[in-house]
């Protein structure tokens, strides 16, 4: 029964992806044909782009996101004059050859290589300061409450003796039992103060066993 369930299933679709790359690579290619200067004036402008792609193994790509915005916005002024001037393969060879323009592009992509080494470090120190504030903000609050409620409020649960017998020992200001058992789960009778000399013996503790 439980193979005839599995193959009643419906099969997942094996081609959602391939179709969706074949169409990425139509689209590409279409636009590679009409826009020729862009496309390879993108692909010299956005190298440092694809250069931190590809150094860059964490999940989330944040140096390939902080890279990339900031080279996007050093080739984009170019882009622009391409589309408003030749917007061709000549035009895009010209600003490729420009050295200034390369810099404009490759600076850009530099001070995002910057912010993503620069700005975790301060943003860290930020939240350690923030978070060492909230302590104190804290400290200051509890002392409030136990000039308010006194010491008792700072015992916790795990210092309190559990009960022997049906008999709770308490726990004094020192951290200590006041002797409600004899440390053998046996509770302990405290000694009887007397001032008589001749007065027979009085049985402080009750022994387990004999």
């Amino acid at each position: 029964m439980a193979k005839a369930a599995k193959q009643s299933k419906p099969a997942k679709r094996k081609g959602g992806k391939g179709s969706f790359l074949i169409l990425w690579a139509f689209m590409f290619v279409m636009v590679m044909i009409a826009f020729p200067g862009m496309i390879m004036l993108l692909f010299i402008g956005m190298l440092p782009t694809v250069v931190a792609y590809i150094i860059d193994r964490t999940q989330k790509k944040y140096a390939t996101f902080c890279v990339g915005a900031m080279n996007l916005s050093g080739v984009f002024p170019f882009l622009s004059d391409l589309w408003t001037g030749n917007n061709n393969i000549h035009g895009a060879i010209e600003i490729m050859t420009n050295a200034f323009d390369l810099i404009v592009m490759y600076a850009a992509a530099s001070f995002g290589w910057l912010l993503y080494i620069a700005v975790p470090p301060v943003v860290n120190a930020l939240l350690a300061v923030a978070a060492q504030h909230r302590i104190a903000q804290l400290r200051s609050r509890q002392r409030e409450l136990i000039r308010e409620w006194g010491q008792e409020i700072t015992v916790s649960p795990q210092d309190k003796v559990p009960p022997a017998n049906g008999v709770a020992g308490e726990i004094t200001e020192n951290g200590e039992d006041n002797g409600a058992s004899n440390g053998n789960g046996v509770p302990s009778i405290p000694k009887p103060e007397t001032t008589d000399p001749n007065a027979p013996p009085v049985l402080t503790e009750i022994t387990g066993s004999s």
